[in-house]
């Protein structure tokens, strides 16, 4: 007897887009919040990991070319902070996979799964169809964009 099921895969931006209300981006405003939250959340564990206190600047700009126009509009969340950074080789991954991520290896005192960012830069993704920039200085000197 066969079986006449069929399998198949699909990517995890396909899955997020699907399912983003499981994250808390059930809408723009919504989304907004939640990026940010998840952001300063991983510069704060960031720079607790290296014994700082934690010290996040944020910056939330109107990408419409009319700023006063009603939302959903899109929006550029800038967050910059004072942890140790990441290693250029891993910010693709780092930002760009789901469940790939420091949480698997460190104790941190903020989230469960290190899915929050990889969402909100998903989120940002799909719904402005534009590519994200991630500087970051391991080094405390040189800056690296993705």
């Amino acid at each position: 007897m066969s079986s006449k099921t069929s399998f198949a895969e699909i990517s995890p931006s396909e899955f997020f887009y699907r399912n983003r209300d499981l994250a808390g981006f059930t809408n723009p405003a919504r989304a907004l919040y939640m990026a940010v939250r998840e952001l300063v959340e991983n510069s704060m564990d960031a720079a607790e990991l290296v014994g700082k206190p934690p010290d996040v600047y944020v910056r939330i700009l109107s990408e419409s070319p009319n700023p006063d126009s009603p939302d959903p509009k899109p929006y550029r969340v800038t967050v910059i902070d004072n942890g140790p950074g990441v290693a250029p080789q891993h910010v693709p991954s780092a930002f760009g996979k789901v469940f790939y991520g420091s949480k698997y290896v460190l104790r941190q005192s903020r989230g469960m799964f290190g899915l929050g960012g990889t969402m909100a830069i998903l989120y940002g993704q799909i719904t402005t169809n534009k590519p994200v920039n991630i500087p970051t200085s391991p080094d405390g000197k040189r800056k690296y964009g993705f």
